[in-house]
């Protein structure tokens, strides 16, 4: 009997082991696309996949451009890991600053909904909001 329960535990460890190795790929495809801003602010958010070697401890680099009014005009590059992606910019003068951004898609990596904060060097939240996949 214990022969079996340890023949059924490496089975199924194996089985998870291929899975989450098909869906590493998967959460990448999903991250890119074009998303609108839910706070009816005409923000439209475009990632696309840059293509050069990936990091070691990423996915993959992607380009993060926002257009629309006022503070909806910046460019940015993240690093994906999973479903998150983490970047910034850095603001044109007069008012020269850093800006670091974090994306989180809130369910998963098929989710149409993503979550972007910036935040300045000194970890103050600039601004949040959440965008809907078009």
């Amino acid at each position: 009997m214990m022969k079996n329960a340890i023949k059924n535990g490496v089975w199924r460890s194996a089985v998870a082991g291929v899975a989450l190795s098909f869906m590493a790929p998967a959460a990448l495809a999903q991250i890119e696309g074009v998303y609108v801003s839910d706070a009816g602010d005409e923000c439209t958010l475009t990632i696309t996949e840059i293509n050069i070697p990936e990091p070691q401890f990423g996915d993959g680099y992607y380009r993060v451009e926002s257009r629309g009014k006022a503070a909806c005009m910046w460019d940015g590059v993240g690093m994906g890991q999973s479903t998150n992606l983490v970047g910034g910019y850095v603001t044109l003068p007069p008012v020269f600053n850093r800006v670091y951004i974090t994306a989180k898609w809130l369910f998963g990596p098929t989710s149409p909904k993503v979550e972007m904060v910036q935040t300045n060097e000194a970890g103050e939240v600039l601004m949040s909001s959440t965008y809907t996949r078009q």
